[in-house]
């Protein structure tokens, strides 16, 4: 089991209690030239695999993009893949409407976050992710406007949790 855990000190002005924030991680390879490389990027759970499951070289350019540049970069695409998706399903009456709505919420590619809030990532509201959710069930969900459960809950995985951090138990 891999994780990144993140706590966040309310001490500086701009992670003040209420503040909003959207968090996101790149993967950089050191060059021979003494640099870094950024290969690959992530935000909210799941978009690699639903939008660009075929990228396993890591070649598509998303990979070396700054989240500012998505909506741009990815907007459209992503709201014609979800408006396909539900057309095929029927789950939408407006599935043109539907597809721009969610890429409006899932682009830039950053997990949002109101610091000082509980963490949730559910199927109406994202904010932040607990270790418990369950983020794969509640983005199906998202793009195809339906629930997709998966039969996992927390309790599922509450053995590979502590309260303690690092969070994760050790195999």
């Amino acid at each position: 089991m891999e994780a990144i855990v993140l706590e966040v000190p309310h001490g500086r002005d701009g992670l003040r209690p209420g503040a909003r924030t959207g968090v996101w991680c790149a993967t950089k390879l050191a060059t021979d030239a003494g640099g870094w490389r950024q290969i690959n990027r992530g935000g909210n759970p799941m978009m690699w695999p639903i939008f660009w499951p075929n990228d396993t070289d890591f070649s598509d350019p998303a990979n070396t993009r700054h989240p500012s540049e998505d909506v741009a970069a990815f907007g459209r695409t992503i709201a014609d893949q979800v408006a396909k998706v539900v057309a095929a399903t029927g789950t939408s009456a407006d599935p043109t409407g539907y597809g721009r709505t969610v890429a409006g919420q899932l682009l830039p590619d950053v997990l949002p976050y109101v610091v000082g809030t509980p963490a949730s990532f559910g199927f109406a509201t994202r904010n932040g992710r607990t270790r418990a959710d369950n983020a794969p069930e509640v983005m199906m969900s998202l793009v195809t406007s339906m629930a997709v459960p998966s039969g996992l809950t927390p309790a599922t995985t509450q053995a590979q949790r502590t309260d303690q951090f690092p969070y994760v138990v050790p195999e």
